[in-house]
């Protein structure tokens, strides 16, 4: 199967996976409508996944999200012209802080986060402060490659977010600084070892209930970087920072 197939069977079963969830409740939605005509007690709050928002401790929630970037040209290579997965997951700690991680992956990029975040509410308004350890990891060896990219990254995070009763606006900047990277060409590595300030990102994501208690969510966003881990063969001969547009689309759990 070649990359382009690929893209086109992830965006197939990602909203295969979307549709079936939103119908699944459907018969119960049906026998339960008087009820909800009296009342709806359905808050975003508890089912948000992206709101910075203090949460009764020990609780787990997750999302899996597609994620459609648009490398510049200057990087582009057609073996990774492809969406990106990703799963997160956050658990709830005590005194408005969780501890967050993710994995975002095309086979031949892997980025993995991981670190806490704290949070706090006034009313519909919320803020949250974060910072994670980054571990990027791409390998290619096809197509006449023989390349592998290791490193470590430091990602300080601000959110705002604003909920409704049935929706949420989360607003997230992040700065990415960039600790170390290991190129690996064959048998030769070239270390990157001086730390520098790989760029920054805006973002602005929408959640909606789609079911009963089913979230899903899109967003935009914005980066302006010196390489990304999607396009990370690129980054030797870079030396620019670059616009990096994304268009995300999510589902709770």
């Amino acid at each position: 199967m070649n990359i382009f197939t690929l893209n086109k069977t992830v965006i197939f079963l990602f909203f295969s996976l979307i549709f079936s969830l939103s119908f699944s409740n459907v018969e119960a939605e049906t026998t339960t409508s008087n009820v909800e005509t009296v009342k709806d007690s359905f808050d975003i709050k508890n089912e948000s996944f992206l709101l910075p928002e203090r949460q009764a401790s020990g609780k787990y929630s997750s999302a899996l999200t597609l994620l459609s970037i648009f490398v510049p040209k200057d990087w582009s290579l057609d073996m990774i012209k492809a969406p990106m997965i990703s799963y997160a997951g956050k658990y709830s700690l005590p005194k408005g802080f969780n501890l967050q991680a993710s994995l975002s992956t095309l086979f031949i990029s892997n980025r993995v986060t991981l670190g806490p975040f704290w949070n706090y509410s006034v009313d519909k308004c919320h803020f949250g402060v974060g910072l994670q350890a980054v571990y990027n990891h791409g390998v290619l060896k096809q197509f006449g490659y023989n390349s592998k990219l290791t490193g470590w990254e430091y990602q300080p995070t601000f959110l705002f977010g604003y909920s409704f009763q049935t929706m949420a606006l989360t607003f997230r900047s992040d700065l990415y600084w960039t600790d170390v990277l290991y190129l690996r060409g064959g048998d030769n590595v070239i270390t990157f070892d001086e730390s520098f300030m790989n760029g920054y990102s805006f973002s602005l994501n929408l959640e909606q209930r789609i079911t009963n208690d089913r979230v899903m969510s899109v967003g935009f966003k914005w980066s302006y970087l010196r390489y990304h881990i999607l396009a990370w063969p690129a980054f030797p001969v870079n030396s620019y920072r670059y616009d990096v547009p994304e268009v995300q689309l999510g589902l709770n759990f």
